[in-house]
């Protein structure tokens, strides 16, 4: 067992934002941050984070708790294994009461190779002249850590050297086992480079061929040190740049990053040879919401990976721009090549991410038809004020009237039944909570989408300025001082617990009704009672 107290050292200490925002993408909304709730499918924000309390909450399926609880649900661990990781983040050491610690991921095996592989590399003058001759300066090498994975054999037995059992290094990716049970080393051939997760520590290595080999990179396998959904090559060293600037720029491969930040791109990232994913943006969005430039490879792969990434930029917010690099396969081709400046007048020039996505959908369909439907689908993922923009590049394209987009995109918005006399009340009380972020997050041990009778959608979406456009819009909904706000509060939950009083009578559950009176005669009182189920 962990000490209470060094529990709530620990949250205290951390930052339960930034723990969720590695798992979920987060947005601000005054003094809390909201973004769609990971424990079910949903379209629109119902999730918050408050930092201040150290809580999170989801109106939609009522999940809330503490920076560890969001761990312990989200990984599917237990408590001590949650608050034990999360201290492993941030570098904290807890108390246990037995004094026993618990095993934790130990790095050994990955610092120990890290160490022999760049070892490796500037004892073969061949390889390392063939990594200049790409271009690749010494101070990069030396930067990046670049090492070279050659005999598996000589890893192995560096590792007994150093007294690393086989079995932790397999744990940590570097060795597998075969049929036989035998040990063997993960990278050989390769030249190495070390990828590091959020937290500065090395999660595990990406290699590329120099044996010409059918896979030309691979990485780590998924573990509990390396998952490659959740890591950008090269992060450590860009995250303050992109912070700073705030713009990023994302590349497929760690050359075209390592190239990048030797040109002066410092604030270049590379996935890990897989595509742009949602849980990619939550690595972003920490750094400040940054403009994300996509500098993808010019063949056909490459760009539909840059059309496909585009389009989930845009359906997140994030502004943008794709980078059509021309005279090269990629960044890294073209700055071998010496053409730094081309570069910069390509990333200055780069074409919006939803013109990007238009255009690339006006010349893959079969007719104007075809392509006004998809454009139209995708128009719909944007945000009010950036699909109008939008919508008048996508009539351009089609020659068609912008009002054909307008209206399409708006309709689903504009056809809310914002009329009926027995709803008004509930999104009087919605629309004065979405937008008075500070009244919402006091309410909200308060609230339950199960209170709204006639809105519970609407409810779940505060925070989701696209689903609530026509209701913050619509000047007959008025708003509530918050007193007002309170009393329609205690209104809807004096109504809930009358109802549930009289399912429990039915239940015939004595210690239930005893605690809903009790909920009841503080809200006859004028005071507030937490929504409970029973």
């Amino acid at each position: 067992m962990i000490k209470p107290e060094s529990i709530e050292q620990l949250k205290s200490a951390v930052d339960i934002a930034d723990v969720i925002g590695n798992y979920v993408e987060l947005r601000r909304t005054g003094a809390s941050l909201t973004g769609r709730c990971p424990f079910h499918e949903e379209r629109t924000g119902s999730f918050s984070v408050s930092p201040s309390r150290g809580f999170y909450h989801c109106f939609g399926c009522g999940a809330s708790g503490d920076v560890i609880k969001f761990v312990q649900e989200i990984e599917r661990i237990g408590f001590n294994e949650a608050a034990q990781k999360i201290a492993d983040w941030y570098n904290i050491a807890l108390e246990y009461e037995s004094g026993e610690m618990p095993k934790r991921r130990d790095p050994r095996p990955l610092e120990a190779l890290k160490r022999f592989f760049i070892n490796e590399l500037w004892q073969n003058g061949e390889i390392l002249g063939y990594l200049q001759k790409r271009g690749v300066s010494r101070s990069s090498i030396e930067r990046f850590e670049i090492g070279l994975a050659l005999s598996g054999a000589a890893q192995i037995d560096m590792l007994s050297r150093e007294k690393i059992p086989l079995p932790l290094a397999a744990e940590a990716g570097v060795v597998a086992v075969d049929e036989k049970g035998r040990h063997y080393a993960r990278f050989t051939n390769r030249v190495m480079f070390p990828i590091y997760n959020p937290q500065g520590q090395i999660a595990g290595f990406g290699g590329r061929t120099i044996a010409d080999h059918a896979a030309k990179y691979i990485n780590s396998p998924q573990s509990g040190f390396f998952d490659k959904s959740r890591l950008l090559f090269a992060l450590n060293f860009a995250k303050d740049a992109i912070a700073k600037q705030k713009r990023a720029i994302v590349c497929e491969g760690y050359m075209d990053a390592v190239m990048l930040h030797q040109a002066g791109f410092q604030n270049a990232v590379a996935t890990l040879g897989t595509a742009l994913t949602e849980t990619h943006l939550p690595l972003l969005k920490k750094l400040g919401e940054p403009s994300i430039t996509l500098s993808y490879d010019s063949d056909q792969a490459g760009q539909e990976a840059a059309f496909k990434a585009a389009k989930l930029l845009c359906a997140r917010g994030f502004g943008g721009a794709v980078a059509l690099i021309e005279g090269a396969k990629d960044p890294a081709e073209l700055l071998e090549a010496g053409g730094s400046e081309k570069l910069t007048v390509c990333y200055q020039n780069a074409v919006s991410l939803a013109r990007f996505v238009i255009a690339r959908i006006a010349r893959a369909a079969e007719n104007k038809d075809a392509a006004f439907a998809r454009m139209r689908q995708f128009l719909d993922t944007l945000a009010p004020f950036a699909r109008e923009e939008a919508a008048a590049f996508a009539a351009a394209h089609l020659g068609c009237n912008p009002g054909r987009f307008r209206r399409s995109a708006f309709a689903p918005i504009a056809a809310a039944p914002f009329g009926a006399k027995s709803d008004r009340a509930e999104l009087t009380l919605i629309k004065t909570l979405a937008l008075n972020q500070a009244l919402y997050e006091n309410m909200v041990d308060y609230l339950n989408a199960a209170l709204f009778a006639a809105h519970a959608d609407l409810f779940a979406a505060i925070g989701d300025e696209k689903r609530l456009f026509a209701l913050i819009g619509d000047e007959n909904i008025k708003t509530l001082s918050p007193d007002e706000a309170k009393d329609a509060i205690c209104k809807l939950l004096m109504f809930f617990y009358k109802k549930e009083l009289k399912r429990l009578r039915v239940e015939g559950r004595i210690e239930a009704i005893k605690e809903v009176h009790r909920m009841i005669d503080r809200l006859k009182n004028g005071g507030l009672a937490p929504f409970k189920r029973f």
